[in-house]
């Protein structure tokens, strides 16, 4: 059973765990953007690519830290596939609109893909707490 806290102290340690998150996915989308694009001949592959593999190391980091830190998760072994299963499906819909969008920002309107990256995290920051707030920690 998930310990219960107060809704202001969760509200804080979710800012803070989702401030570090945003640094560490949109770094590693960064980093991995300057290394894709020296790889890959195709500049849409190497950001593509760097989104994809991004988003899925940021979900891990975040899933470790809103669990142990922000919602304080009890769930232990089995417990936890559906817990990750529920956290992961929250950023399902994300991670479709902002792979969606990030062609749009670079190949129409000819925004770099490292500001085009930054530019959907406000959506994504937004889902992420209506999702996990009440949806992936939820109590049982």
């Amino acid at each position: 059973m998930m310990r219960h806290f107060s809704r202001h102290g969760v509200k804080i340690r979710f800012v803070l765990v989702g401030i570090w998150n945003t640094f560490f996915g949109y770094g590693v989308y960064v980093a991995l953007d300057w290394l894709f694009e020296r790889a890959f001949a195709n500049r849409a592959v190497a950001y593509m690519s760097a989104a994809v593999l991004s988003n899925i190391l940021a979900i891990l980091n975040a899933y470790i830290f809103h669990k142990y830190i922000t919602f304080r998760s009890e769930a232990r072994g089995w417990a936890m596939i559906p817990e990750f299963l529920r956290f992961f499906s929250t950023y399902l819909v994300s991670i479709v609109v902002g792979l969606a969008t990030l062609p749009i920002f670079v190949e129409v309107f000819g925004i770099d893909p490292k500001i085009a990256g930054a530019l959907v995290l406000p959506v994504t920051v937004l889902a992420s707490w209506l999702g996990h707030s009440r949806f992936s920690f939820r109590n049982e």
